[in-house]
């Protein structure tokens, strides 16, 4: 029991590892998670990023260079600033170690970034000149093929989508990211470390009033001296507010399997300053998906192209990956209340099939594919809206028959990993007990009920042929365990299995299923203690603990 208590903490210590803090104030209306009419269109936003630290922090040359080669996303534009990093002294707060948002908000205000933001925006120079360019290009670059089709039949046609440039500015975001908690790994199989990583959002609050201003300290050619250097003295009293959107907290981590492990012998070795590397950039990773998961400004949204197959008008552009998720929503007009309703119509998940649109949108780019999960048939022209999920399953459950008893099972979707659509790692540990009046070794005497432990880990495919169902083949290696006071000179009796089977599941909602299934315990070798092995296979003591088991429970999918 002290075995399954402990892989029970296992379990949750896997569930804290990805939870997420949040700190400050409530978002905008316009970015709150779950608003009841999802917007209309999809704009990418833009990002400027900053390192936040200390003097004196742990590891700051390392974290400052791996900051500076981050990989960014493609799915937002990014406007560079001034700096790349702001130094702060004194304490840190003393509950989490984080430097406080209204210090970080009050230093990026000194710094003029709003200023710095709109300057890259129109392409300001020196002396005063700005253009449309950058802001025509991005407005191309937004665009998707459902934008071009839906304005290349229009009068306007391209300048409708070049003016698209002028509302992406006010989606232009300042992400301030603090490494806290830098902490060195070393246990018996690998080593490397893990940090926690605070990420403040600020948003550029540019009003109307501003946009006028912009325009009035426009610098023309024909302006004389005089003129162009008034404009540009009242551009530099601009000053557009940042707004403090959020500030969020998760974890991240890097290391190396140790030389004498079986991985660590056939897998690259990393540096430190690659670790570092790697850790930096799964904390900036990190991070996006959390703000995807919680703010509209940071989700896509789309039309539903097709409905058989599935497929949709993004891809690479806007970040589409294997098996990330999207809700399905159809909207209806009430002419009689004047209302918009939106109603969840399915969720579905990208394929490995997903279309490199990473250029300026045609109308004619292959569409991305996609499989349903859950929900009614979709209709085209339904509106997709990304999603985020952890691709993390717990299931609850119980083995029936002679190898049965509670069950408690991990899965991790690592398809999105490998470009495999609903591929799992699975793990799970089960725990019963069974008298055996007939034990088979005379000079063991029982004491009441044999304990049994088992664990497994393995691999399992998910194929998706009807909606709200899912057939689940999978394949685990495993070991249980016996104990029982009376096994003396034993500590315990124990034997490895190779387990093979599948279920089916049946969604209740798209978060949680009723699932049922069968397997097949192959016991391997002979029977173990803690130090030897034995003379007999584990059915010689435990008949009946190898065949056909069935499982029922409850999946919850996070």
């Amino acid at each position: 029991m002290k075995l399954f208590y402990s892989a029970l903490l296992v379990f949750f210590f896997l569930f804290s590892s990805i939870t997420t803090v949040k700190y400050g104030q409530e978002p905008d209306d316009a970015l709150k998670r779950g608003s009841a009419i999802i917007p209309e269109a999809y704009d990418r936003s833009s990002l400027s990023w900053l390192l936040v630290y200390n003097r004196g922090d742990s590891h700051v040359s390392r974290i400052k260079q791996a900051f500076l080669n981050i990989m960014h996303s493609d799915k937002f534009f990014l406007n560079p600033l001034e700096t790349d990093v702001l130094v702060f002294s004194g304490a840190r707060t003393s509950d989490d170690k984080r430097i406080p948002e209204k210090k970080i908000q009050h230093n990026l205000k000194e710094l003029n970034l709003s200023r710095q933001i709109i300057s890259h925006w129109y392409s300001r120079t020196d002396d005063g000149f700005m253009d449309m360019e950058r802001i025509h290009k991005r407005g191309l670059e937004n665009a998707t093929d459902a934008d071009v089709l839906r304005y290349q039949s229009t009068a306007r046609g391209n300048w409708a989508l070049m003016d698209y440039g002028n509302r992406l500015i006010d989606k232009s975001y300042i992400i301030t990211l603090d490494f806290t908690n830098i902490d060195r790994i070393n246990t018996d199989t690998y080593e490397g470390y893990r940090c926690r990583v605070v990420a403040s959002l600020f948003r550029v609050n540019l009003s109307e009033k501003d946009k006028e201003f912009i325009f009035e300290s426009w610098v023309l050619e024909d302006d004389t001296e005089e003129e162009a250097q008034r404009k540009r003295e009242l551009f530099e009293t601009l000053d557009p507010p940042l707004k403090f959107v959020t500030q969020i907290s998760t974890n991240a981590s890097s290391t190396n399997y140790k030389e004498h492990t079986f991985l660590g012998q056939i897998t690259p070795r990393k540096s430190t300053e690659e670790l570092f590397a790697d850790l930096v950039q799964r904390a900036y990773d990190n991070v996006l998906f959390e703000l995807e998961r919680d703010y509209e400004d940071f989700r896509v949204i789309t039309p539903l192209y097709s409905e058989r197959p599935l497929e949709a008008k993004i891809g690479k552009k806007e970040g589409l990956k294997v098996d990330q998720r999207f809700f399905v929503y159809e909207h209806r007009y009430n002419p009689k209340t004047q209302d918009i309703t939106e109603t969840r119509r399915g969720v579905i998940r990208a394929t490995s099939d997903i279309t490199d649109n990473r250029k300026i949108a045609t109308g004619d780019m292959e569409p991305s594919r996609f499989y349903q999960v859950a929900g009614r048939r979709l209709r085209e022209g339904y509106v997709l809206q990304q999603r985020n999920d952890y691709g993390i399953e717990l299931e609850l459950g119980a083995s029936l028959g002679e190898i049965g008893g509670g069950t408690l099972g991990l899965n991790y979707s690592a398809g999105r990993m490998l470009g495999i659509r609903a591929f799992y790692l699975t793990g799970n540990i089960g725990i019963n007990s069974k008298k055996y009046p007939d034990f088979p070794d005379p000079d063991i005497e029982l004491d009441e009920n044999v304990s049994f432990f088992r664990w497994d880990v393995g691999l399992a495919k998910g194929f998706h042929f009807f909606r709200n169902f899912e057939f689940r083949p999978y394949v685990a290696y495993g070991q249980e365990q016996a104990t029982n006071d009376g096994f003396e000179p034993y500590d315990q009796i124990s034997t490895h299995f190779l387990k093979g089977g599948a279920d089916l599941a049946l969604n209740i909602t798209y978060f949680m299923q009723i699932v049922a299934g069968g397997n097949y315990y192959a016991i391997l070798g002979y029977a173990f203690d803690e130090d030897d092995i034995l003379d007999n296979k584990y059915t010689y003591y435990f008949a009946g603990r190898e065949g056909v088991a069935l499982f029922t429970g409850l999946r919850f999918k996070f």
